[in-house]
């Protein structure tokens, strides 16, 4: 098991009640909604940045490059692969 730290935040009032209302009505304590808040911003974040990078540094297939690739019948719904992130690349 991870061992639990405890940090000391500073958050204004009405953030605060806006999560605690929401961590109520849930059934989540008001520490799980921020974790899981944080957790979720951090991932979303990186996704853009990944997209941002696959924009910025590489170039779309030519039609033909595009029935080349078609034409290997890839399942592209089939996540069952190993899951690779930007610093396997670099």
């Amino acid at each position: 098991m991870d061992k639990v730290l405890r940090k000391h935040i500073s958050i204004n009032e009405r953030d605060y009640q806006i999560i605690l209302d929401f961590a109520l009505k849930n059934g989540f304590s008001f520490s799980e909604v921020l974790r899981k808040g944080a957790l979720n911003f951090i991932h979303i974040e990186e996704e853009i940045n990944l997209a941002k990078f696959l924009n910025e540094n590489l170039e779309c297939v030519s039609k033909e490059e595009q029935k080349d690739i078609d034409k290997l019948n890839i399942d592209f719904n089939d996540l069952s692969g190993e899951e690779l992130n930007i610093d396997d690349f670099l």
